[in-house]
C-alpha cells in the first residue's frame, strides 16, 4: 500500500516537471520564431525543436492517466496533445489554405494557456492542495 502511495506521489512529480519543461519549450519556440523574423535564423530550427519536444506531450497524457490525478488535469493533457497535434498539421496545410499559417500562431497561444493552465494544476495536485474550480 505505502509503495503504492510512493508511486502515486512520483506520477505527480513527473506530470508537474513534464508540464512546466513543456511551457519552457514553447517559450524556446516563440524565441526561435523571433529568430527566424529578425535574425534570419533558418526556420528549420523551429521546427526540428518541435519535434523534438513533441513527445512531452503524449507522456504528459500518459502520465495524468492515474487515479491520483484529477479529471480535470487529465482533460488538460488531452486538450494539449490535440492541440499540439493540429499544430503539426497547420503549417503542412497552409499552401492549400492560407489563413491556416494565421491559425498556427493563435493555436500556439491557446497550447501556451493550456500547457501553463496544466503545470499550474499538476503543481498543486503534488502540493496536496485542492485546484481551483476555474
Amino acid at each position: 500500500m505505502a509503495r503504492a502511495i510512493r508511486d502515486a506521489g512520483l506520477v505527480r512529480v513527473l506530470l508537474a516537471v513534464g508540464a512546466w519543461l513543456f511551457v519552457a519549450c514553447v517559450l524556446i519556440q516563440i524565441f526561435l520564431v523571433g529568430l527566424d523574423l529578425f535574425a534570419k535564423v533558418d526556420a528549420s530550427f523551429h521546427r526540428d525543436f518541435a519535434y523534438i519536444f513533441g513527445w512531452l506531450a503524449p507522456a504528459l497524457v500518459l502520465l495524468s492517466r492515474t487515479r491520483d490525478v484529477s479529471r480535470r488535469t487529465q482533460l488538460l493533457a488531452l486538450v494539449l496533445l490535440l492541440l499540439f497535434a493540429i499544430q503539426t498539421l497547420l503549417p503542412s496545410l497552409r499552401q492549400q489554405v492560407p489563413v491556416f499559417g494565421g491559425l498556427h500562431t493563435l493555436n500556439a497561444l491557446a497550447i501556451f494557456g493550456v500547457a501553463v493552465t496544466l503545470a499550474r494544476r499538476a503543481t498543486m495536485e503534488v502540493r496536496g492542495s485542492p485546484p481551483a474550480a476555474t
